[in-house]
């Protein structure tokens, strides 16, 4: 086993936790997407958040793989790393709006 790698069971068994309340889903895919990134940003600190600015959508980069509430969304989405965003008008639009609010 390498150093900082994470078995695909306990990322998993992270997300299962969160699935245990009614529509937890929809909260987290529609409109609580940063924060649910954080999370697990937060829980697997070897990852990056990740943003696709058409769907307006966060998830996260853990070992190559994007995850968000739904599970591995690899393909679903075209993510660029959040930090990485270089337009400075519209991340403070998405901050105020979509994280700060």
């Amino acid at each position: 086993m390498s150093a900082g790698w994470i078995p695909p069971k306990d990322i998993s068994g992270f997300l299962g936790r969160f699935h245990e309340c009614r529509d937890v889903d929809d909260v987290f895919t529609r409109g609580c997407c940063y924060w649910f990134a954080n999370i697990l940003h937060q829980r697997f600190p070897l990852s990056e958040i990740v943003y696709d600015p058409v769907a307006n959508h966060f998830a996260t980069r853990i070992r190559g793989h994007v995850y968000d509430i739904t599970g591995c969304v690899d393909g679903v989405y075209k993510m660029e790393p959040w930090e990485e965003f270089d337009d400075p008008l519209e991340k403070r639009r998405i901050i105020r709006d979509c994280i700060m609010f």
